[in-house]
């Protein structure tokens, strides 16, 4: 593999603290498993990764293996400490460790490390860094950082970020690299991997993203900006105060049961089914699912083989886009069409008697934050759903009129749509929903 100039520099840096400010998908993740590799190598070291999520977190570990079996696979131990799907071992005793930080960080309690890699850092909830700091304590290890921005601010409030503050190098401890997707994308050689017609491609994805997105999320996606406009719409407190409850064991019979889904935009994002139970005027998370890559027919088949085991009150789905084939679907059935109601984000609501009505996006997620806000949600203790309710932001933006629009928008919103959506079930507590059974 044949590596950028900007990436064979940070490879070979030998700074003791590193951050990568970048825009979407130009190798940061890459460059610093590469990294890794070689400061293995040169002497024994121990690193640890912090990842957003178990999924990023093993993500890393096959790159790490990937390079060391392209390059250097006589290095590996083998035996007890043979490679696992959070941890590779050299026979000079060198070890990465990749876990996900969670809500807390207490992953991370208990070891000790030469070098800390926080991976897509920005992301992190705060209380987090200062989990994993003591690691470094006896060894005055380094810190490698890498990251999209996310926001300049925690929450709503005007305290800055620690990927923010470091960023910012006041001083000047840092050796900050700053790098675009467009910048990457143009100046990259042309090999045999990467040709012309990929490029090409990519130049065009880029063109059609910034003509789709605002132009806040272009900036800070893909130019790798940090934007004063742009907060975390569910502050990282809040989400945690509400993560209360474990599954359950087993399905009520007589439970009030809602079901939010997400329908993943042409298969390409993830479908999120995400299960309330009301308790009086509680909402209760008792099951997260999501599934990738599934076709229509696929998704409604899931959302039968939920209606069949909780026999739902609501079914709450989103219409717009291809979300609305799987609500004509529903609708048709004879067992959902009842029970069903398709959300528009953009639009309004609409019920299988034809009426409609305006919901907007901020209306869904302002009315799931009251509830949240009142400690009326109980959410499963999840990282993955704390992840997708972080990564919710807004902004107000300008018409052009004089007039301010408040814009919400995510870049993990399965779960926190599937949840929102699910969520919108409080509305129908006054109508005393009761679950009968008829025998046949």
């Amino acid at each position: 593999m044949e590596y950028d100039n900007w990436q064979r520099d940070i490879i070979n840096d030998k700074s003791k603290y590193i951050l990568i400010c970048k825009g979407r998908q130009i190798g940061g993740t890459t460059v610093l498993a590469e990294k890794a590799v070689k400061r293995m190598k040169e002497k024994k070291t121990a690193i640890l990764v912090g990842s957003i999520t178990e999924e990023q977190a093993k993500l890393v570990i096959l790159m790490i293996k990937d390079i060391l079996f392209r390059k250097d696979k006589g290095i590996i131990a083998s035996g007890k400490n043979k490679p696992t799907l959070d941890k590779v071992t050299l026979k000079n005793g060198s070890t990465i460790r990749s876990r996900p930080v969670g809500t807390m960080g207490d992953a991370f309690r208990g070891f000790t490390a030469d070098i800390n890699w926080f991976n897509e850092a920005s992301k992190w909830p705060e209380i987090a860094f200062i989990a994993i700091m003591p690691t470094l304590l006896t060894t005055g290890g380094d810190i490698w950082m890498d990251s999209t921005p996310f926001g300049k601010y925690v929450g709503q409030t005007t305290k800055k970020t620690f990927f923010f503050k470091c960023w910012e190098n006041l001083d000047e401890r840092w050796k900050v690299y700053h790098k675009t997707s467009p910048d990457v994308i143009r100046e990259r050689k042309i090999t045999t991997e990467w040709t012309e017609i990929k490029r090409d491609a990519a130049l065009k994805f880029l063109i059609d993203q910034e003509a789709t997105l605002d132009k806040l999320e272009f900036k800070q996606e893909y130019l790798g900006e940090f934007m004063d406009d742009v907060n975390q719409w569910f502050e990282d407190e809040l989400i945690t105060s509400c993560m209360t409850e474990d599954r359950p064991d087993t399905i009520k019979k007589d439970g009030v049961y809602f079901l939010g889904v997400d329908v993943a935009r042409l298969g390409l994002d993830k479908s999120s089914f995400e299960i309330f139970e009301l308790r009086g005027d509680h909402l209760y998370q008792v099951e997260n699912q999501t599934t990738s890559k599934t076709t229509l027919p696929q998704t409604f088949q899931r959302i039968k083989q939920l209606q069949h085991l909780y026999d739902f009150s609501k079914i709450f789905i989103d219409s717009g886009g291809i979300g609305v084939g799987v609500f004509d679907w529903l609708m048709y059935d004879d067992d959902t069409k009842g029970i069903t109601e398709a959300i528009d984000n953009s639009k309004q609501i609409m019920s299988k008697d034809g009426r409609t009505r305006k919901l907007q996006k901020t209306l869904k997620y302002s009315h799931f934050k009251m509830l949240m806000e009142t400690g009326k949600v109980h959410l499963l203790k999840d990282p993955t759903i704390f992840q997708s309710f972080k990564s919710v932001q807004f902004a107000y933006t300008n018409d052009g009129l004089g007039t301010r629009h408040l814009k919400i928008f995510a870049t993990d919103n399965d779960i926190v749509e599937g949840c929102t959506n699910g969520g919108w079930g409080e509305k129908y507590k006054h109508l005393n929903l009761t679950v009968h059974s008829i025998k046949v």
